[in-house]
């Protein structure tokens, strides 16, 4: 009953970002708990691909919220075409992608929110980019680890707290209280 009202808003995104908020903070701290461990090679996920993905996401939904009536040509109207009752709006909604185009089939499905953060950013890669190397050949350091950790966290808190913010004013428009 509230997915299509939580679609509209920027919900699903903040929760993609922390999402991989969460999963961050976990590699990074088994860094910190391998400390120690020789030969170990720091791992993390790619901060760049999911801003990627964000920003395409975000895109997508800006491109998806303005929804364009879908009206035939009317002065050569085939007996196939739909009549103006029959005429379906695009949703713009990422819940329900299903587009009637102008002769009333099934056009193109627009992805779902989903489909723009795939599993494989969730997948931590070894870090070879670090300026640090020690004679193991490892590339650890708990200040470097420590100052990723709390960079993530802002990050996520951030997005935790917009997140929360927007439900309160959903929850105060739900409950038709004046602020």
């Amino acid at each position: 009953m509230l997915d299509p009202i939580l679609q509209q808003t920027t919900i699903p995104i903040l929760e993609q970002a922390a999402i991989f908020g969460q999963k961050r903070h976990q590699v990074l701290a088994g860094n910190i708990a391998n400390i120690d461990t020789p030969d170990y090679r720091t791992r993390d996920l790619s901060v760049d691909k999911f801003e990627e993905s964000l920003k395409q996401a975000i895109q997508a939904r800006r491109h998806n919220a303005h929804p364009q009536p879908m009206l035939p040509n009317v002065l050569g109207q085939s007996p196939d075409s739909p009549s103006l009752s029959q005429l379906h709006w695009q949703q713009a909604s990422l819940g329900n992608p299903s587009v009637l185009n102008s002769t009333g089939q099934m056009g193109q499905i627009q992805p779902k929110l989903e489909d723009y953060f795939p599993k494989s950013l969730s997948v931590a890669d070894s870090v070879n980019n670090r300026n640090l190397t020690f004679h193991d050949g490892a590339n650890r350091s708990i200040e470097m680890e420590s100052m990723e950790m709390v960079k993530n966290a802002s990050l996520q808190g951030f997005a935790i707290e917009v997140m929360r913010s927007q439900m309160s004013m959903l929850e105060t428009v739900i409950s038709e209280r004046v602020v």
